[in-house]
């Protein structure tokens, strides 16, 4: 909901290519602290010239995926969304609130460049009798209603930008400080900067501020805010940036974590992720789509299958239709199937791989973050499913030619001997610094070999594997199996 109408006369083909260039986490699931500093942040990449990836490896339950979700949320507050309420357990188990903060390199056409910094604390309450009502709502009388629900609170936003104005350059500044209690944010003439002086623009600010907090949303980004900077009509380097951000998280940031695969890998239904939409098929049943819908998407569809035969040989998809008839209003409505085609042979999708489902769940958006520079796309355990020689071929390819963002987390240490180790994260077993790079890395260094080595000796500042005890293991194993014995013996013998 971008109203601002010289925004979208005068600025909407001026945008700026806007990239993520650094993340810091605090008491963030198991990120006590945690930085990471893409390869923008640290070399100036020119307007348009080439891709930035980010790989993040690890063992399990080290921080890798917590790094994701950190990224979910950002997109849901830039775009003025609610951050649903299973992000609550995202807070750290004994930390009053988490400290999330993002910074953006934003690079005009015309050769500006603005960095903006965008951070918040995020902390959870426990739901309210309304609330209780209003979630499970229409909810089944046979289903046991849980009673430990609990929301996000965002709280203490601040956003802050270095901008240049008449020739000179301005300084990282607060533009945005949601911290004081005496009015809606300050710094009190930034905040002039947004409303002048329309004292009713102020009260309606501070109820933006509260149902913000109340709704699990930013105050900054939400629609009620943008409303009420649009109607004061003080269009600003500042409003420009925030209406910036608001586009990117809404049509150039995606982010694909573990909660929404969990379909794939249960093979209940395939999403389609495409950049304006995405498109949710069962697996076992087919859907109902419009004459409009079914054209819309057949060529998103085709644009997918065109890639997945080069990706996968052989393999293509495309619609089946069952049938087709006239609804009571006259449109028309079809009966459809997503089937893969190898040759001639024609079989539904659910019974290809998961790896296979996976690829052909997120490959729009690959396509997306290849073909464009401002496009940034994320990816929880982007390896899963797939073929270890084709997971580098698709980084190789992005990183020789590739165009925008692309942030990946992953198992398969095949991208370690293919990808440039500039591009490339390591957890460690210290929550305070969770993230670092490898140290005395050679370019002759094949970087597989050397994180498993460092595994073994341990020669870097922090230790990146929480090492296992072998006797320990096979003692557990061992323990268990008597347990069993034991519990299930009889059964056993029968």
């Amino acid at each position: 909901m971008i109203n601002n109408s010289y925004f979208k006369d005068q600025h909407e083909n001026n945008l700026p290519t806007v990239r993520i260039k650094k993340a810091k986490l605090e008491n963030f699931k198991s990120v006590a602290k945690g930085e990471i500093e893409f390869n923008c942040g640290k070399q100036h990449i020119p307007y348009g010239t080439s891709s930035d990836i980010l790989g993040i490896y690890g063992q399990n339950g080290s921080g890798k995926t917590s790094f994701i979700e950190a990224l979910a949320i950002l997109k849901r507050l830039l775009m003025g969304a609610r951050v649903p309420d299973e992000y609550a357990e995202c807070v750290s188990k004994n930390a009053e609130y988490a400290h999330l903060e993002f910074s953006f390199d934003l690079q005009y056409p015309n050769g500006e460049i603005r960095e903006a910094v965008y951070s918040f604390c995020m902390s959870h309450t426990a739901l309210n009798e309304d609330e209780y009502q209003e979630r499970f709502k229409g909810a089944p009388d046979d289903f046991d209603i849980p009673q430990d629900v609990e929301k996000v609170i965002i709280f203490n936003e601040k956003l802050r930008l270095s901008w240049n104005e008449d020739g000179k350059d301005r300084i990282l500044q607060d533009i945005i400080d949601t911290s004081s209690a005496k009015a809606p944010f300050g710094p009190a003439p930034k905040l002039k900067a947004f409303v002048g002086n329309a004292s009713e623009q102020l009260v309606e600010l501070e109820v933006s501020k509260r149902l913000a907090k109340e709704k699990s949303q930013s105050f900054i980004f939400r629609n009620d805010t943008i409303k009420i900077f649009d109607e004061c009509d003080l269009y600003s380097v500042f409003y420009q940036v925030i209406l910036e951000l608001r586009y990117f998280a809404s049509l150039y940031f995606f982010v694909i974590d573990t909660k929404s695969t969990g379909f794939i890998r249960l093979n209940f239904a395939i999403p389609i992720y495409t950049r304006f939409s995405r498109f949710t098929f069962d697996a076992h049943n087919s859907v109902q789509m419009s004459d409009e819908e079914l054209e819309a998407t057949a060529k998103q569809i085709q644009g997918i299958s065109t890639v997945l035969n080069q990706i996968v040989p052989g393999l293509t998809i495309e619609f089946k239709k069952l049938s087709s008839e006239k609804s009571d209003d006259g449109n028309s409505k079809n009966s459809v199937v997503l089937i893969a085609k190898r040759g001639n042979q024609e079989l539904p999708l659910r019974d290809e791989s998961d790896g296979v489902r996976k690829i052909i769940s997120v490959l729009s958006l690959i396509t997306s973050a290849y073909n464009d520079r401002s496009c940034t796309v994320a990816i929880d355990e982007f390896d899963a499913g797939i073929f270890e020689y084709l997971l580098g071929e698709i980084l190789e390819i992005f990183e020789e030619s590739g165009k925008g963002q692309f942030i990946f987390t992953s198992h398969n240490l095949r991208p370690l001997e293919v990808i440039d180790k500039k591009f490339l994260y390591f957890t460690t077993s210290n929550p305070n610094n969770r993230f670092v790079k490898l140290k005395n890395i050679g370019n002759t260094n094949n970087l597989r070999d050397t994180y498993f080595r460092e595994i073994v000796v341990g020669e870097q500042d922090e230790e990146v594997y929480n090492k296992t005890k072998r006797h320990k293991i096979v003692a557990s194993l061992m323990k268990a199996g008597a347990w069993e014995v034991d519990t299930y013996g009889k059964k056993a013998k029968i």
